[in-house]
């Protein structure tokens, strides 16, 4: 064999990896929307057995768990299965820091709507085909607890570097703060800290619900209202914006950065989670992220730290820079303050 093709042998073999890698993703996704996890771990289990607490036909289980299997998701000892140490990580302990059960069910319905990818190219917009699963009441609650499984793991690390002041009461305000989760690790972290969440009434109701399971009713409030169309409050000691600038046109993002400029009090400092890198404006994650916006916005999509750093200056920020993460959060936090 040639070294030309062996080139084009190698393309071909990459080609068809990518083109089926959904399988895998439909397996680990069918599975915890069928609570196998839930149910192995509370011991193994042969296929009837499973088919059983999870009602569906013993043959399609058996087929189902002997590709999670063959994924690591879990193991086999003779006729029965049970969770690898992955699944039993991640998936089966809805009560662990780093469980992702409801993130990876959450991720079926987008998995339906990227199907729907060549018409959003097309039209450059995003496809009202793509919006009738938010029409289920479900909608909001299962898209929170998603991104509540993300910050249940980087909240704690995230709360450790945010400038806070440590020798006076701080006030906290969570824009778009949705599950509530980043501010009651903050005000975990610092007893001094009182958080709100800024939300609208949907996911303000569920805000509420998580942080009142959490014991954190009295630290952390929510307030329900639209950033887009009402003014934040005043004399905040800092203000997240953690995911919320990507759903913005950039005339959005720059309203946006002026109402938190606003609401901070001399001194305050803005921190800022979801951008991309202009260091690696060709990354992967960065450039699929930016083809989600397309599908599920009317007109977002990922700021660059270049677009980010201008929009502060203008807003009258000073002293932009950049707070890094643990690698496995996966980002970093762009931090800026508001003159004395």
């Amino acid at each position: 064999m040639t070294q030309d093709t062996h080139d084009v042998v190698a393309h071909w073999q990459r080609v068809q990896t990518i083109l089926r890698g959904y399988r895998q993703a439909q397996v680990l996704i069918t599975a915890a929307q069928l609570g196998v996890f839930r149910e192995l771990s509370t011991g193994p289990l042969s296929a009837p057995a499973l088919a059983v607490r999870i009602d569906a036909e013993p043959s399609g289980v058996r087929r189902l768990l002997n590709a999670a299997v063959a994924m690591g998701l879990l193991a086999q000892d003779g006729e029965r299965y049970a969770n690898a140490p992955l699944a039993e990580a991640c998936l089966a302990q809805e009560q662990g820091r780093f469980y992702l059960g409801s993130l990876v069910s959450r991720e079926g319905a987008f998995y339906r709507r990227w199907s729907h990818l060549p018409l959003a190219v097309r039209s450059g917009k995003q496809p009202e085909a793509t919006l009738q699963d938010e029409e289920s009441a479900l909608w909001v609650r299962d898209f929170e607890l998603a991104l509540l499984d993300l910050a249940r793991a980087a909240a704690p690390a995230i709360a450790e570097v945010l400038p806070v002041p440590a020798d006076r009461p701080a006030r906290v305000l969570d824009v778009g703060g949705g599950h509530g989760g980043y501010s009651i690790a903050l005000a975990r972290r610092y007893p001094n800290v009182e958080a709100t969440v800024f939300e609208l009434p949907a996911a303000a109701e569920i805000a509420r619900e998580i942080i009142a399971a959490e014991g954190m009713s009295e630290r952390v409030a929510v307030y329900t209202a639209d950033f887009q169309q009402e003014a934040l409050g005043s004399d905040y000691d800092l203000v997240l914006l953690f995911g919320v600038l990507g759903s913005e046109s950039s005339e959005g993002r720059q309203a946006l950065l002026d109402k938190v400029h606003d609401a901070l009090a001399p001194g305050g400092s803005i921190a800022i989670r979801g951008f991309a890198d202009n260091e690696q404006p060709d990354g992967l994650d960065e450039a699929l992220f930016s083809l989600h916006l397309l599908l599920s916005t009317a007109a977002g999509d990922s700021p660059t730290l270049d677009d980010l750093h201008q929009g502060l200056i203008t807003a009258g920020f000073v002293q932009p820079r950049l707070i890094p993460l643990p690698d496995w959060i996966g980002s970093t936090l762009l931090v800026a303050d508001k003159p004395q």
